[in-house]
C-alpha cells in the first residue's frame, strides 16, 4: 500500500478519485502523498461524499445509481480507515 487510496478496493477507490477531482482535488492530492488518512482528512473526505450522495437522490429520496456508488465507496472508506468518531 503506498497512499490512502490504495487501501479501497479499486471500484470504490474510483467513485472516491473521481468526485475529489472533481470537488475537492487539493484533498486528493493530499491522500496521494499520505500513507494513512488523519482525522480531519476522513472528515473532510466523507463530507464531499456525502454532499455528492444527497445531491444524487431521485424524487423518493432514494439513491440514484451515481448516489449507490457514492454510498457504497463511503462503506468501503470506513472499513479500510475505520474512524473512533
Amino acid at each position: 500500500m503506498n497512499n490512502v487510496l490504495d487501501a479501497i478496493p479499486a471500484e470504490h477507490r474510483a467513485v472516491i478519485i473521481d468526485e475529489l477531482a472533481r470537488l475537492e482535488p487539493a484533498m486528493l492530492t493530499e491522500l496521494r502523498a499520505t500513507k494513512e488518512p488523519s482525522s480531519e482528512q476522513t472528515r473532510a473526505v466523507v463530507d464531499v461524499l456525502i454532499t455528492e450522495m444527497m445531491n444524487n437522490l431521485g424524487p423518493d429520496w432514494r439513491p440514484n445509481e451515481r448516489g449507490q456508488a457514492i454510498e457504497k465507496a463511503i462503506g468501503a472508506y470506513y472499513s479500510a480507515w475505520p474512524t473512533n468518531e
